[in-house]
């Protein structure tokens, strides 16, 4: 488990992860501006993703909305920088609804 004060090293000095969340966060939006218009909380999904989508500043802008949550998971805490592209995208993903809904 990591301790508080890597967690709050990865947040606060984590540029290169916070790029990585970003390019999450712009995979997401493409897969939700493709998805079935009746996937669950679609509307707000999507007015989500086009935010993403819609230039750097918004991308970054929404990927600060998620990075916290992200950091809340426990195997993205153990890894910190090593986490796998794969496990940022899922955790990312996992919490697109959660930020959606809010948008």
């Amino acid at each position: 488990m990591a301790t508080l004060e890597q967690i709050a090293d990865l947040y606060a000095g984590g540029n290169r992860f916070f790029k990585r969340v970003v390019g999450a966060c712009l995979s997401a939006a493409w897969d939700i501006v493709n998805e079935d218009a009746g996937a669950e909380n679609h509307a707000n999904r999507l007015i989500w993703a086009e935010d993403v989508l819609s230039g750097v500043a918004n991308a970054e802008t929404r990927a600060k909305r998620i990075f916290g949550l992200v950091l809340s998971n426990a195997t993205i805490q153990s890894s910190g920088d090593a986490s796998t592209d794969n496990d940022i995208q899922f955790v990312v993903n996992s919490f697109i609804n959660t930020v959606a809904d809010g948008s």
